[in-house]
């Protein structure tokens, strides 16, 4: 599932409209609606605040709704790494993101070239 569709099925069940989302997320309503149909991606901070609009974590959004009970955990658990390491992104100076992402496309290279 793509995120735009997650994020309006998100929205939907947690009964916002379109326009009450993006003002909570401090979004235009066309620019959210771009999202949802998929015309256009979300950037992480973007993602951040419509998960926080929606009282989810941010990487619920990344997940499809699960039913098995064996995948639940993990997604959890992926969630909460996943915004710890997003809180620690933001507090860091512009400069600082900009060498945390080339250490991260760096890691990302190195383990393509060497499977765990």
């Amino acid at each position: 599932m793509k995120i735009g569709r997650h994020i309006r099925e998100c929205r939907l069940a947690a009964g916002s409209t379109l326009e009450e989302l993006a003002h909570q997320a401090g979004l235009d309503a066309s620019n959210l609606s771009r999202i949802e149909r998929d015309l256009q991606e979300p950037s992480v901070g973007c993602a951040w605040r419509i998960a926080a609009a929606l009282h989810i974590p941010l990487g619920e959004l990344f997940y499809e709704t699960r039913t098995d009970s064996v995948a639940e955990p993990q997604t959890r658990g992926a969630d909460r790494q996943t915004d710890a390491l997003l809180k620690a992104y933001f507090k860091l100076s512009e400069q600082n993101r900009v060498l945390a992402l080339g250490i991260i496309k760096l890691l990302d290279r190195n383990q393509r070239e060497i499977p765990d």
